[in-house]
């Protein structure tokens, strides 16, 4: 079975025939009373984001002063991380059902600064398989 890495992830078109398989989903919060999903993936994938810091594909960890700032800095420093989780995550919704590439991804953030601040991501697009 094929890697996640050789999925390819896009929010555009791709200049290659394929056919459509179907809509790929994926949601992740920070909102939880001792963790929420994103830090359960974040651990997941803390190879690979130390990796992309490291490399500078990812910019290193910072204090969120939202306590300070309210609304203004709702969860900031978690939004990279939610980004690459999110994206890995939909590679590994596209290659469960055959994909070879998700296309046409959009993401939606919402923020919620209601007591405390909390963002929910959602990300989507359609898997494509490529026509050989």
């Amino acid at each position: 079975m094929r890697d996640t890495n050789d999925i390819i992830v896009t929010t555009v078109d791709l200049k290659k025939d394929y056919d459509v398989i179907g809509p790929v989903y994926f949601q992740v919060s920070n909102k939880g009373l001792f963790s929420s999903t994103l830090s359960k993936l974040v651990k997941k994938y803390s190879a690979e984001i130390a990796n992309r810091k490291r490399e500078g594909i990812m910019s290193g960890d910072r204090a969120d002063w939202g306590f300070l700032y309210g609304e203004w800095s709702v969860g900031q420093s978690d939004f990279e991380k939610a980004f690459f989780v999110a994206v890995e995550e939909m590679k590994v919704r596209a290659k469960m059902l055959g994909a070879d590439a998700v296309i046409g991804m959009r993401q939606d953030v919402d923020l919620d600064t209601n007591g405390f601040q909390y963002f929910y991501l959602q990300m989507y697009g359609t898997a494509v398989k490529f026509k050989r």
